[in-house]
């Protein structure tokens, strides 16, 4: 017996409808409504706290990360009756002092929440210092729900002594950058790959992914700074001419001369508390006229540098 298949649609639009709905697709929505919501929440998307957009010059709060997944506000003013005739201790100027009322007095002391964070917060500044060295204080970028007002002011982390808490960073930077050593490739088959020495000193601009670790040392903040980086250095460099450095050229140096270069060199970094370890690729373009007998004017290099983040060192 011959089986036709059905074309369904040449029938009316509620079979078509019916057919859709049928128990056996039904059965399948829960599942798949679990694992399209688990999916949102897992990246951020389902009951989430948006804020303004903003992607680079911030740093990110990572909520799956140790003592990220909470922070604490202050929510209101705590009112205590003092009576006259009580004795208090206060610290005033590093100085312990006491005292004894003379009236009943009001102290306010500020009351704190702890606020469940479900997706990863940007923030604008943290602050860690010495003198409360078991809080971060976090500004975020500002929350954009109305529900989320509260969430718009300074914020902190608790963080327990001898712990650390890590917030990654990506943002752009200006460095101060020298190439010590280039690796110079080989010329027209009449020079070897060698490795030279100049004086060449200048600033990159880069983009940053670093990680910074807050740490709680009891007595003091400490903040260390790991990450790497992608830019565009350039610079000036000194130049030794000689008869070995024109060779190519057949120009006479019996005399060694200085000649000066501007270099130009997108690279890599590693970024290490402040210093940045560099690989280049660029090229050196002379400035003054002796420059155009060199053997390597204009012709590419990789180089090997450090950079230096004083902002970054000093603290």
């Amino acid at each position: 017996m011959n089986s036709t298949p059905k074309n369904y649609s040449n029938l009316p639009l509620q079979k078509n409808l019916n057919r859709l709905t049928s128990s056996k697709t039904i059965k399948w929505l829960p599942l798949l409504s679990l694992i399209v919501c688990c999916f949102w929440m897992s990246n951020g998307i389902c009951f989430g706290q948006p804020q303004q957009t903003k992607v680079i010059n911030v740093y990110t709060l990572h909520r799956a990360w140790p003592h990220q997944d909470k922070v604490v506000i202050p929510t209101a003013l705590q009112k205590e009756v003092l009576k006259a005739g009580w004795t208090i201790t206060e610290v005033k100027g590093g100085v312990t002092i006491q005292r004894t009322l003379e009236k009943d007095t009001l102290l306010y002391t500020k009351k704190d929440s702890s606020i469940t964070v479900r997706t990863n917060w940007k923030i604008q500044n943290i602050k860690h210092t010495s003198d409360a060295p078991d809080k971060v204080y976090l500004n975020p970028i500002p929350f954009t729900e109305a529900a989320d007002a509260a969430l718009n002011q300074i914020v902190y982390i608790p963080l327990p002594a001898n712990e650390k808490v890590i917030f990654s960073h990506l943002h752009t930077k200006w460095s101060a950058i020298t190439i010590p050593f280039t690796i110079r490739p080989a010329v027209d088959n009449r020079l070897n790959s060698q490795v030279t020495s100049e004086f060449k000193i200048g600033t990159a601009f880069s983009l940053n992914q670093d990680w910074e670790v807050f740490k709680n040392r009891r007595m003091d903040a400490k903040k260390n700074t790991y990450g790497v980086s992608a830019g565009l250095g350039f610079g000036l460099g000194r130049i030794t001419l000689d008869n070995g450095s024109t060779s190519l050229s057949g120009a006479n140096y019996d005399n060694e001369e200085e000649g000066l270069v501007v270099f130009v060199t997108p690279g890599l970094g590693l970024n290490i508390r402040g210093f940045k370890i560099l690989g280049f690729y660029g090229w050196d373009i002379g400035l003054t006229k002796n420059i155009n007998d060199w053997n390597y004017h204009r012709k590419p290099y990789i180089g090997i540098g450090l950079g230096f983040d004083f902002w970054t060192m000093r603290r």
